[in-house]
């Protein structure tokens, strides 16, 4: 479940604050909150925030599909 506010989502993951900025964006737009000359460019980051949240979501069913983990590694400073 997406959190309520994008605050919130901070705490997440990073496809939490993603889904939480195409919340927030999208209420704007629904509500005429986006001036004329701005809703161009709101369009194309709702669209390109979609977009990165598709693609999240396709690689974590893939991830889960083929047994594999998606998870993000940690990082370890010895490999350098």
């Amino acid at each position: 479940m997406t959190p309520a506010s994008i605050t919130e989502s901070l705490d997440g993951t990073s496809r939490d604050v993603l889904a939480s900025m195409r919340r927030a964006l999208a209420k704007k737009l629904d509500a005429g909150e986006v001036s004329s000359n701005a809703i161009a460019s709101a369009y194309k980051e709702l669209r390109e925030l979609d977009r990165l949240i598709r693609a999240m979501d396709a690689a974590e069913d893939e991830g889960a599909s083929s047994g594999r983990s998606v998870a993000p590694q940690a990082f370890d400073a010895s490999a350098i």
